[in-house]
């Protein structure tokens, strides 16, 4: 394909489309491969943050109130207009676009467009959702474009998920992700989407991630992901499994046991490994007792019947809203301005070849010592509702260009970029990859306390 050309799709048949990305995805697996810090290739994986709006509450995020207190100040959206400037250094290479990280996809105002660039160019979507939003008209919409749902699924009953997910609720999540599972098994094995459960950890759901196991294995979902809460306030900080480390790794023990007894799939951080076997059995850990089931609203709809006649669950102290002083974005105990845009709207609240996660291990180095790469520095960008690019998301990550004064393709290999995987390579990381959340929760690297509690002090 020519650069001139490139951008028009029509000018190309689907075969020649997935050829050029194909042999894109073989040139960035050989620089990983080979331990270059020169990509010739393009990312793999994008994610546009196009929304950082929410529909949900939850406890455990910075967001909700900085959100809202700055609804109608500034734009929650990126500028169609950025993303029109974004599409063509984007589709035509990527196998997978993120529409998000810290918002609700489904919320994205010109989501019409994003699928059909999408059709345009064999783009798949990976969609990190709480799927209040996908009913089955929005499935019907989606679906055809996805290649991994990534449910976020914190607590295994009701009670648990209301009181962290406020905003959402738990009967009608779960029957959208068995909406969502029975969708895809009309598919063709190769064709469809991935299915998991990512659960942010913290002290009041390490009982239940055993019965989200449970839950994971019902619906049938490829894969329960776990990953320890960060902490933003004094308030969260107790709820840390960094402060309550014999329970976490007790948490982990049953939940792995549960996974391979079901054949669920897990990827769950690594043991906490300054804890002793004594400590952790000594942890009165109780599952909850579910005696019609995990999913008891679901049961007859489990069985082949309609999913939308499920009856609903009785009322329980769950249902209970928290208030907004109590969510994760807010340090002081200082009332949110009420409105439509806070308490209201609070109380009324889809696989084709993905790219693979990880990249291949590289050649050892010179001195004949294995090195090491990163999925994202050599698979990935993310472009910010602004335009400026980083290597991921993880916290404290660099800016290394701006989509308003260079382009894409030119970023992903400028200096800066070059010298993260360079330095990465000759084990001498900048700041934000040594220990990086992603990687110790991996067994790679060492757990460090400032990177799981940000700024406990920080005014709103």
């Amino acid at each position: 394909m020519s650069e001139a050309s490139l951008y028009d799709p029509s000018r190309y048949t689907p075969e020649q489309i997935a050829a050029y990305k194909a042999d894109n995805e073989r040139r960035v697996r050989d620089a990983a491969r080979k331990g270059d810090a020169f990509v010739d290739g393009l990312p793999l994986k994008v994610t546009l943050e196009l929304t950082a709006d929410c529909n949900l509450y939850c406890r455990m995020c910075e967001f909700p109130v900085p959100r809202e207190q700055g609804r109608g100040r500034y734009d929650l959206h990126m500028p169609v207009e950025t993303f029109r400037m974004l599409a063509p250094q984007v589709f035509p290479h990527a196998r997978i676009v993120n529409l998000t990280v810290v918002g609700e996809p489904l919320m994205v105002p010109y989501l019409d467009e994003v699928l059909d660039e999408c059709a345009k160019w064999q783009t798949r979507l990976e969609l990190i959702s709480n799927v209040v939003l996908l009913d089955a008209a929005m499935l019907q919409k989606v679906g055809p474009h996805l290649g991994c749902l990534i449910v976020s699924f914190d607590g295994g009953t009701r009670r648990t998920f209301n009181r962290i997910r406020v905003g959402s609720d738990f009967e009608q999540v779960t029957r959208n992700m068995l909406r969502f599972a029975r969708w895809r098994e009309t598919l063709s094995p190769e064709r469809r989407p991935g299915f998991h459960l990512a659960v942010t950890m913290m002290k009041e759901n390490a009982h239940e991630l055993p019965t989200i196991v449970r839950i994971a294995k019902l619906l049938g979902a490829d894969l329960v992901s776990a990953a320890w809460m960060i902490a933003f306030n004094d308030k969260l900080a107790n709820s840390s499994l960094l402060r309550n480390r014999p329970l976490a790794n007790r948490a982990l023990r049953e939940a792995r046991r549960v996974a391979a007894e079901l054949g669920v799939k897990t990827n769950f951080p690594v043991d906490f490994p300054d804890v002793s076997e004594a400590e952790v059995d000594a942890v009165p850990f109780v599952e909850p007792q579910l005696p019609d089931g995990a999913l008891p609203h679901l049961n007859a709809a489990l069985a082949g019947g309609p999913i939308d006649a499920a009856a609903s669950l009785s009322v329980v102290d769950g249902d209970v809203l928290i208030p907004l002083s109590e969510v994760g974005g807010l340090s002081t105990d200082e009332p949110l301005p009420t409105g439509d845009s806070a308490d209201a709207r609070r109380v009324r609240n889809m696989a084709f070849a993905v790219a693979p996660a990880e990249p291949p291990t590289p050649d050892p180095g010179p001195d004949g010592k294995p090195r090491n790469t990163c999925k994202f520095l050599w698979n990935e960008l993310f472009v910010n509702v602004s335009g400026d690019v980083a290597p991921c998301c993880i916290q404290g990550r660099p800016v290394v260009g701006s989509t308003q004064e260079t382009n894409l393709s030119e970023i992903w290999n400028n200096e800066p970029m070059k010298e993260m995987r360079q330095r990465l390579l000759d084990g001498d990381p900048i700041p934000c990859c040594k220990d990086c959340n992603y990687n110790t929760q991996l067994g790679q690297g060492a757990y460090r306390e400032d990177t799981y509690f940000i700024d406990l002090n920080r005014k709103v």
